[in-house]
């Protein structure tokens, strides 16, 4: 049914776990879609009450066979931006790869496989798996530091410089690089995270709550990140805004879904729309929030993958 006078939503594919409870994976995404404009899909990979610290939760791995049917019919909605989060299983990602060869959008990979306090989520088959064949069909990704230096085998490696990391994953394939939580400084209350695009190398701070649990920070970064994109945004914009969002939703944390954080209410009081299609005009709004940019100048020894900047009407543009 086309009707002019009904608005057209972007629509999301998010491929990742859900619960029952919170915004954490799905969850997130919906809800961050939904505020601001889009419609979501989903093909579950896991499913569980509510997030890990709950003992008594439930909890189960999707099928294979189902699975593979839930991501067919997905991709046969050709969603404007893909999101792919959590994958718990080596099966899981092949079964994803092998179905994106119909897929035409933006593909966004949060690649979901640990964290310095837990270790790795998963076993070491499934993270090679995503970065074996997930990794080089995304155009956009976002990685914690962690899992950076998991997926570039980094471990360990105090001396890898910001070009390393940020080159190292744009050489796996992904168009633009966010790197999450790369640096905090607890004591200024401040995050950093780490942007490229292949020509543009920009590290972007925001406050940091370190009395606040933030279960599902991340998860609501990348569903800000695919739904500004799908809304027009450039990556950079896309990253900019959607760093703003979640220092918002992790400051509305409450006792809901076991303190998740809260994009929902962070979006009551927050208004983005319609600075994601000019990247100036992202910068300065999000310096509203606190979230500033600057420029990471080249190494010696490492510089920039692009030698001219991709054309603005490029998805990779920022």
């Amino acid at each position: 049914m086309n009707r002019d006078d009904i608005p057209q939503y972007p629509l999301i594919g998010s491929i990742q776990n859900t619960v029952g409870m919170g915004f954490i994976g799905t969850q997130a995404t919906f809800a961050v879609a939904n505020a601001l404009g889009a419609r979501a899909i989903c093909a579950p990979t896991a499913y569980a009450s509510a997030h890990g610290a709950f003992q008594d939760r439930s909890s189960w791995i999707a099928d294979p066979q189902q699975f593979r049917k839930d991501v067919a019919f997905l991709i046969s909605r050709q969603p404007a931006v893909l999101m792919i989060g959590f994958v718990p299983r080596p099966n899981l990602a092949d079964i994803i790869a092998t179905q994106l060869t119909d897929y035409k959008g933006v593909v966004l990979l949060d690649p979901v496989i640990g964290s310095y306090q837990k270790g790795l989520y998963v076993s070491t088959e499934t993270a090679r798996a995503i970065r074996d064949y997930l990794m080089p069909l995304a155009q956009i990704v976002t990685p914690n530091r962690f899992e950076a230096e998991v997926l570039l085998g980094l471990a360990g490696d105090e001396s890898a410089a910001e070009h390393t990391f940020l080159n190292g994953l744009f050489d796996l394939g992904p168009q633009a690089v966010v790197i999450t939580s790369f640096e905090r400084k607890v004591e200024q209350h401040r995050t950093t995270l780490l942007f490229t695009n292949g020509y543009s190398y920009y590290r972007i701070s925001a406050p940091y709550y370190p009395t606040l649990p933030a279960h599902g920070a991340g998860d609501v970064f990348a569903s800000g990140v695919a739904t500004f994109t799908a809304l027009g945004g450039s990556p950079f914009a896309a990253a900019l805004l959607s760093t703003a969002l979640c220092a918002r939703a992790v400051a509305n944390t409450t006792a809901y879904g076991g303190s998740t954080v809260d994009p929902i209410a962070a979006l009551e009081k927050w208004h983005p729309l319609g600075y994601q299609a000019d990247d100036d005009k992202a910068m300065r709004f999000c310096e509203r929030s606190m979230v500033e940019s600057e420029i990471v100048k080249p190494s010696a020894d490492d510089g920039p993958r692009l030698k001219f900047a991709p054309p603005k009407h490029k998805i990779i543009y920022g």
